[in-house]
């Protein structure tokens, strides 16, 4: 049985991977942070709590099996290198992160805290043990460090890195301490950099979870029928959250450690026409209406990807449209909402 740690388990991508580890018949222990950690989330993604370990870690259940989840702040002294010690996984996904461009903005210290210090712990942590016993480490970065492009093309791993958002930095900081850890000290790890993905279970920071939210409420009564958005005029390349696990577990099968793999569908669509899609899935007539508020300092106008060096590496291909990830997104607000 596989022992895998993945750091951030219980975000939204976490526990898509949680599941499919479980089925697959992996051991999986989590870390993330509680918004209260003296009483985890009664639920996590498809998992119910279902008791807390004598090391207080949170013990989940749901169809795909049990697993274990521990409020850790990665960046504190020791954290990282004192759970590695006593787990001793075989393989580890650094998921863990601040993920919200717009967020990083208001929090730029809470975003260099959790991005890169939280990594640099973490890869510090598996260079302590001998060469023979490091674990695989797939780290995931973010399109976000490319910034705007020259000209409208699909980016590729060699396209020049230009970040304006404090979170693009800080994960273009931390491939580089990925890729340095790598070659100064053999650390075995694997970086993906995968573009926007969307699903089921996403947080409503995020600009597709926050339309469904909306579309809900106005069904429902609860709002008027006005959506209020920010920029929608950037082409964006958005994939399944599915079809980004696949990915990942295939980088941990089959990539070369020290190496940088986009993860992208190669298409793009404006952010205006995702929500034309929400809305014509919509029951109700709305007017989209702009909120200053949701407007970022600065924006990427085109953002696609071209992931020709994964497809060769690992022989991946998406399986999801954004137009049938869009109405499960939708109709999986309806059913969980309250």
């Amino acid at each position: 049985m596989e022992k895998v740690l993945i750091t951030g388990a219980n975000g939204f991508v976490g526990c898509w991977l949680v599941e499919d580890l479980l089925r697959d018949g992996c051991e999986v222990f989590g870390i993330g942070r509680f918004p209260d950690p003296a009483s985890p989330p009664s639920r996590l993604g498809a998992f119910e709590l279902t008791g807390l370990g004598a090391d207080g870690a949170a013990e989940y259940t749901g169809t795909a099996g049990a697993w274990r989840c521990l409020d850790l702040d990665l960046a504190a002294p020791r954290a990282a290198a004192g759970l590695i010690d006593t787990f001793r996984p075989d393989s580890i996904y650094h998921l863990a992160a601040q993920s919200s461009a717009a967020l990083s903005f208001k929090e730029p210290y809470l975003t260099f805290d959790v991005n890169v210090n939280g990594c640099l712990r973490l890869l510090d942590a598996v260079r302590a043990l001998p060469a023979n016993e490091r674990p695989l480490v797939v780290a995931v970065g973010s399109s976000e460090e490319y910034g705007p492009p020259e000209g409208e093309r699909p980016l590729d791993e060699s396209s020049p890195l230009n970040p304006i958002s404090p979170y693009g930095v800080s994960k273009v900081t931390q491939t580089l301490l990925c890729r340095q850890y790598h070659g100064s000290f053999d650390v075995p790890v694997v970086m993906a950099r995968p573009f926007a993905h969307t699903g089921p279970g996403q947080s409503t920071v995020f600009a597709y979870p926050s339309f469904a939210r909306q579309i809900v409420a106005i069904e429902r009564g609860e709002q008027e029928p006005v959506m209020r958005v920010g920029d929608l005029s950037p082409l964006r390349d958005y994939l399944h959250v599915r079809d980004v696990i696949r990915a990942y577990r295939l980088l941990r099968e089959k990539g070369t450690p020290g190496e940088i793999y986009n993860i992208s569908s190669g298409s793009g669509l404006s952010m205006q026409k995702g929500l034309d899609i929400l809305l014509a899935a919509s029951e109700s007539e709305i007017r989209v209406e702009p909120d200053p508020e949701r407007f970022r300092p600065s924006n990427v106008p085109f953002m696609v990807g071209d992931s020709n060096k994964l497809k060769q590496a690992v022989g991946w291909q998406p399986d999801g449209g954004l137009e049938d990830t869009l109405r499960e997104l939708l109709q999986w607000a309806r059913e969980t909402i309250t």
